[in-house]
This record gives structure tokens, sequence and C-alpha cells, in this order.
């Protein structure tokens, strides 16, 4: 008998944060990428891979602050942001490509197993508010937020998937925000030193 999963991606979604918070329950993290500022370049780039991601994203902002109080800013900047970008394409194609689909197939199925009753007026302002420019301009300006903070990029880049956003307009978006979120650990590093 063949297993079938009926939304694979939240599946594996669900099952990876579990595997990571047992990770990270075992200190699996901490021993594993502790040392990744004696790495130099090397420890850049696998930093900016693991700076978008939740459960690794402090490690990397340890990392990138050590990182810059003993080696070239620019070399570190750029060599991590292009793992970050690395990192945050990985994840908006999982995102995109599955995990949006999956989520809407589960909306659509409530919709029909629930039916609007007496709330259609309720239902119909609140969609033309989702759908208006200032509230897309608000969610995507906050997606942007969301990735320039030092920490997990999840989110943000989520909103940006389900603006139906293109990987060519993406990634200069994510190169640039990256860039300067690690930029400033970096140079807070530096200052520190």
């Amino acid at each position: 008998m063949k297993l079938r999963i009926k939304y694979p991606n939240l599946t594996l979604l669900g099952a990876s944060i579990l595997f990571a918070i047992a990770l990270t329950y075992f200190d699996v993290f901490d021993t594993l990428f502790s040392s990744l500022g004696s790495f130099g370049y090397l420890g850049a780039f696998v930093a900016g891979i693991l700076f978008p991601i939740t459960f690794t994203s402090p490690i990397a902002v340890f990392a990138f602050f050590y990182l810059g109080g003993h080696y070239s800013l620019f070399a570190v900047t750029g060599l991590g942001a292009v793992g970050a970008l690395l990192g945050d394409l990985i994840i908006f194609t999982f995102i995109k490509d599955g995990t949006l689909a999956e989520i809407e197939k589960i909306r659509e199925e409530h919709k029909i197993a629930h039916p609007i009753h007496g709330h259609q007026k309720r239902h119909e302002a609140l969609v033309k508010l989702f759908h208006s420019r200032p509230f897309h301009a608000l969610a995507l300006f906050i997606g942007g937020l969301l990735i320039l903070m030092p920490g997990p990029d999840e989110f943000g880049i989520a909103i940006f998937a389900s603006y139906k956003f293109n990987m060519k307009k993406f990634v200069p978006i994510s190169l640039i925000l990256n860039t300067a979120s690690i930029w400033l650990v970096a140079m807070a590093g530096a200052n520190a030193t």
C-alpha cells in the first residue's frame, strides 16, 4: 500500500519545524555552527545561507558580528549577502511552488464546507480592503522590513511569494535587503573591537 500525503509541502514544513526544534533543544546547531566565525570568508558565505532561516539565524548573526570585527567588512558583507540570497531563494521556491498552493486548496475546501450565510457584506468589504492598493503597498513594505531585520526571513518571503513575485523581481530586493542587514551586524562587530 502506497502512503499518500494530502498536503506534502505543509507536512514537510511542519516536520522540519519539529526537527529543528529538537535539534535546537539538544544543542546540535550550537555544536555544529558555533565556530563559523573561525572559518573566515567561507564562514561568511555559510552564515549567509543560515541567516534567513528561523532556527539558525541567531548563530549566523553572531558569526557576522565576529567576522565584522576580524575580516574585511566588504568581503564579509558581500559573501554573506550572496549566501543569504541563496537561502532566501530556497525558501521562496518552497513557499511559492507548493506551500501557497496547498494553503489555497485548504481555503477552497473550507469555503465549500462552510459557506458564508449572513456575512456576505462583511466578507465583501474585507476582500475589497485586502485587494486595495494601499493594503498591497503596506504588506510589501512589511515583507521588506521582515527581510531587512537581522533574523528569520520566512514571513517576509511568504508575503512576497503570496503577491506572485517572480524570481527576477525578488532577487534584487532580497540581495539589497540582506546586504544592508548583514552590513549593520558586521559593522556593529567592527565597532565593538
